[in-house]
Order: structure tokens, then C-alpha cells, then sequence
């Protein structure tokens, strides 16, 4: 394309006095259809509701002699439309046109013939020919017109086939969507969700192929947890989310944003430079990178690719982007649980020598013991708390020095400590942690320094805790990881009856409690309830009756 709004024809003419006067022809006509920047490139985007004619315009003339040279042209620079003489040097008769037509679907194709080839030209409209003209007959007004009304039929045939296309892709998605609801349902593992979501985008027909992809905290690198139909794509590929070529394309910026980025045209789109001649050869002509977000954690980046171009727009880019977060969802659920019902952990313990030197200078002295934090919303989440004397002078400085920390407020006295509460707003550990199923067991400042114990079920993503931790707090260091188990806490320890209750046991009062169980009538059954943490209604039963035995033991004192 010499110019965003020029016509351009491809003529393959071997016939240098045809040929010259075909041009002759084109500058003498009154009208011819001019594209607008808004349409776009490419015979895909030529006319239609932006369609407009401008007198004298004169149209670029690209001249081919021979097939092969004009079948280059064709890949490397598609025209709006062609003009084909099908008696060629190297090819004839509808051989000619057969070779063209395998190379375009979108760009129309008027064959030139002669007075006598006027069967060969019915032929060639059956075969998938837009238009023909006899050479002997073509002036400047049956030249225009014919190519004015080829390329409207061909943008519209486009929109049509564009629009059913986009249907079974939409259909095909929902059935995507309710494959990943039946596997959360059957207690999958976040593993078999990824494999899931990937191969059933690849069996798909409006797809090529789908990967998910993890961030390495290490470097910025892209690793593969998950592809299916992706051949030896990503082994020919580096994928990036920094400030790089390679971190610039639709995956490193999904990364770096959160939000989901699409390639429309991969052949035009220059951020996607770094890898178009791999995607070409592999068919692909969009791409989609859906960022995989729950609560704000990042779990990874699904890319999706198909060999339509624009195949990310409209409603069909909206039900495409649902899938991160039904993904993210998905994953958080799944963690949550294995979390709830598993006994054994990995136990982290970092320490902060003395945060106020770490946060900007200050000091503090005395003791602040961080006991529950509650999720209020998405991003807002109440701890609660106790200090000694000298700690509650100390509590008001931490607020000063933690962004997160937004206020605090005091909400008695107990055992000459004082108890409090404080709003946080997006807590970088709570949530790292939370994302990974885990939770803050014990978190203390002393004297300045900050220690924090975290537990993590079994399999979590150990690395990026602490990648995430150090890289909130700098100056974290890691003291202890051991695998450990929930235990009790000791009588003299308890100052709740729900304080001898094992994290098991806990979760299975709590969910029967918010579950309805204990409503009358009941608006949950035991079975129901178990079914939600993913154990059998008679496991529910044993771990219910054994933390109503242990609260009726500490409030009776038996």
C-alpha cells in the first residue's frame, strides 16, 4: 500500500499494450472508490460504511507480468483488488486463477478476458472468480463500476463471514467457560484447570493454539505452565514482560498492567515485530493475552491465537477476557480449599531489623502482636491487635511508616494490653499470602523489629511469597521455612474456646455457621456444607462433633 487512503490494484498482465491501456482507462475515469483511514488495510477494510468517492481519483497500479512474481506481491502487500489476465507466461486458463484464489480470501479477484474466452470467464465466477471483463469491451465507466461493486460485495461477504465466525467462537466459548465450572466443581487441581482452559481453546475451530504463562520473579522472564497445540511455537520464541522488544508485545504488557491486550493484525502491528515471522509461518493472524487476576494477585497471562484477523473485537473480546478471571477464581478456590482441609504447611518466618530504620528512619520500642486480619472487600482488611504500654506509643508510628496501614482505632483493654484494630488498604503480604491459600499466623513487632509467620499448604508457590515479600520489604529476610503441622494450641494458651480447635476443625464450624447450618429451619445441610470444602458428609460430622465437644469442654470446664 503506497498511501492510508489510495486505492491500490495488483494488474497481472503480461501484455504490455493492455496493460498500458487498462492504466489509461483508470485515469480517465470520474469516479473510483477511495478508502478512508478509518476503514483500515487491506481489501478486509476497503469499503462500506465508510465508502466514499472522489473525482478524478487516480488508483496506484501495481504491474505484474507473470503469476509467481504476482502471488509475491500478493502475500507481501495485499492490494485492494486484483486484475487478472489468465493466459500468463508461466500459467493459463483457470489454472491461473485457482493459484491466486489459494493465496486470498479477503481480496477480490476480476479476471480479464478475451472476446472469445467469454465461457471461460462463466467459469471462472463459478469457481470463485467477483467479476470478469472482456478486454474489447472494458471503458472507463464498465471498469469503475465493476470494481466498485466487488469490492462492496466482498466487504460484505467479509462482515458476514466475519459475524458467523465470531458466533461459533462465542459458542465455543461458553462451552469453554462451563468446562472450567465443571472442573472447580469436581475439586481439580489448579494444574488440571490450566491444562483444561488450554485445550479446549485449542480443539476449538475459531482457535490455532493457547498457552498459559508465569512470571519469574528472578527475571523477567515468561515460563509455560500450561499450552496445548502450540507445536514448537514457544520453543522459537522469547517472551518478556520488561522494558525490551520482547517485553513490549501483548503478554509483557498484559503482565505489567493487569488488563488485556489484543493484537488485531499481526501482520501490521509493529509491537509484535519481535515475533511475526514465527507467528506467520504458524498461521496466526490475531492474538489475545488475558491477564489471570483474582483479588488483585497475578496468577499468570492465558495467550490465545487464532488465523482470523480482528478475531479479538466486540462481544467476542469481552467473553475471551471473562476467561482470566473465571480462571483467577478458579485458582484462588481451589487453593483456598486445600488450604482448609489439609493439615500440613509450610512454615515461612521472616524478620525486619528494625522497620522504622527500613521505612524512612524513626524508632519504637515496646511490644505490638498482630492476631486476625478479616477481608472487609476486595481491597480493605481489618487486623486485630494488642500492645503493651510502651507498644501503644509505638502503634501509631507504624501507621505513620506502613502505606498500607490507613488508621487505627482502640478497642479495649485486656490483661493491661491494649487491644486494636487497623484498616488496611491492599496489604502487600496479607494478600500474596491469601492468593496462595495461606495465611499470617503470627505477626509481632518488638522492640522495632518485625517478625511474621506464615503458613502455606502444601504445593504452593513457595518463590514467589517470598520474591513477593522481599520485594514489599527489601530488607526481609527469611529465618526459618520448615513443613510443620497445624497443632492445638495448649489449654493455658486459650483465651476463646474456638482457640483449641484445630484449623480443620475451625473451618468446618465457621462454614457451618455462615453456611446456615445452625439456622432453624436449616438452610444448609451438613452434607451441603461438606460438599463446599470438598470432604465426605461423614468427615464433616467427626470434625464437627469433635469442636462441639471441644468448646462445650472449655465453657463447662471439663
Amino acid at each position: 500500500m503506497t498511501d492510508e487512503t489510495t486505492l491500490t490494484i495488483l494488474l497481472i498482465e503480461d501484455n504490455p499494450g493492455d496493460a498500458r491501456y487498462i492504466r489509461e482507462i483508470l485515469r480517465e475515469a470520474t469516479e473510483l472508490p477511495e478508502r478512508t483511514a478509518e476503514a483500515g488495510s487491506g481489501a478486509s477494510a476497503s469499503v462500506g460504511a465508510e465508502q466514499v468517492t472522489r473525482e478524478r481519483a487516480e488508483p496506484t497500479v501495481i504491474r505484474e507480468s507473470r503469476l509467481e512474481p504476482g502471488i509475491e506481491r500478493l502475500d507481501s502487500d495485499p492490494p485492494d483488488v486484483v486484475l487478472l489476465d489468465l493466459d500468463l507466461p508461466d500459467s493459463t486458463g483457470l489454472d491461473t486463477l485457482s493459484a491466486v484464489l489459494e493465496r486470498t480470501e479477503e481480496t477480490p479477484v476480476v479476471v480479464l478476458t478475451g472476446l472469445r474466452d467469454r465461457q471461460t470467464g462463466m467459469e471462472a465466477l463459478r469457481r470463485g472468480a467477483d467479476e470478469y471483463l472482456v478486454k474489447d469491451e472494458i471503458n472507463a465507466d464498465i471498469l469503475t463500476r465493476s470494481i466498485f461493486h466487488t469490492m462492496e460485495r466482498n466487504e460484505q461477504e467479509r462482515q458476514l463471514r466475519q459475524q458467523r465466525e465470531q458466533l461459533a467462537a462465542l459458542n465455543q466459548l461458553n462451552s469453554v467457560v462451563q468446562d472450567i465450572t465443571g472442573a472447580v466443581l469436581r475439586q481439580s487441581s489448579r494444574e488440571e484447570i490450566e491444562r483444561l482452559v488450554c485445550e479446549r481453546l485449542a480443539e476449538t475451530e475459531s482457535y490455532l493454539f493457547a498457552w498459559i504463562g508465569g512470571v519469574e520473579r528472578a527475571n523477567p522472564g515468561v515460563t509455560v505452565q500450561a499450552e496445548a497445540g502450540t507445536g514448537d511455537y514457544l520453543d522459537e520464541v522469547d517472551v518478556t514482560y520488561d522494558d525490551s522488544e520482547t517485553g513490549q508485545g501483548p503478554t509483557g504488557r498484559a503482565i505489567q498492567t493487569k488488563e488485556m491486550q489484543v493484537v488485531q493484525h499481526v501482520l501490521e502491528d509493529p509491537d509484535f515485530e519481535p515475533w511475526r515471522d514465527t507467528a506467520v509461518e504458524y498461521g496466526v493472524r490475531s492474538s489475545a493475552a488475558i491477564p489471570i487476576v483474582h483479588d488483585g494477585i497475578l496468577y499468570g497471562v492465558l495467550n490465545v491465537y487464532s488465523a482470523r484477523p480482528e478475531a479479538f473485537g466486540g462481544e467476542e473480546r469481552e467473553v475471551v477476557g471473562t476467561l482470566g478471571d473465571i480462571v483467577g477464581h478458579a485458582i484462588a478456590a481451589i487453593e483456598r480449599k486445600e488450604a482448609l482441609i489439609s493439615d500440613n504447611v509450610v512454615e515461612i518466618e521472616f524478620e525486619i531489623r528494625n522497620i522504622f530504620d527500613s521505612l524512612g528512619g524513626g524508632s519504637g520500642s515496646g511490644t505490638i502482636t498482630l492476631d486476625r486480619t478479616i477481608r472487609v472487600d476486595e481491597d480493605h482488611f481489618l487486623t486485630y491487635g494488642s500492645a503493651d504500654e510502651e507498644g501503644r506509643e509505638t502503634l501509631q508510628k507504624v501507621v505513620e511508616a506502613l502505606p498500607s496501614w490507613d488508621s487505627v482505632s482502640e478497642v479495649g483493654e485486656r490483661d493491661g494490653m491494649t487491644r486494636f484494630s487497623v484498616r488496611l488498604t491492599d496489604p502487600p503480604v496479607v494478600a500474596l499470602v491469601a492468593s496462595q491459600g495461606g495465611r499470617v499466623r503470627e505477626a509481632k513487632i518488638e522492640d522495632g523489629d518485625y517478625r511474621v509467620v506464615v503458613h502455606l499448604p502444601q504445593g504452593a508457590d513457595v518463590r514467589r511469597v517470598v520474591d513477593g515479600v522481599q520485594e514489599a520489604y527489601p530488607d526481609a529476610r527469611v529465618i526459618a521455612q520448615r513443613h510443620t503441622t497445624r497443632t492445638e494450641r495448649s489449654d493455658g494458651e486459650a483465651t476463646n474456646p474456638l482457640d483449641n480447635l484445630t484449623e480443620r476443625q475451625r473451618s468446618v464450624l465457621e462454614s457451618a455457621f455462615y453456611g446456615g447450618f445452625f439456622e432453624w429451619p436449616r438452610e444448609s445441610s451438613g452434607k451441603e456444607i461438606a460438599e463446599t470444602l470438598g470432604i465426605s458428609a461423614p468427615t464433616f460430622t467427626q470434625h464437627m462433633r469433635a469442636a462441639e465437644q471441644k468448646i462445650m469442654s472449655s465453657l463447662l470446664g471439663e
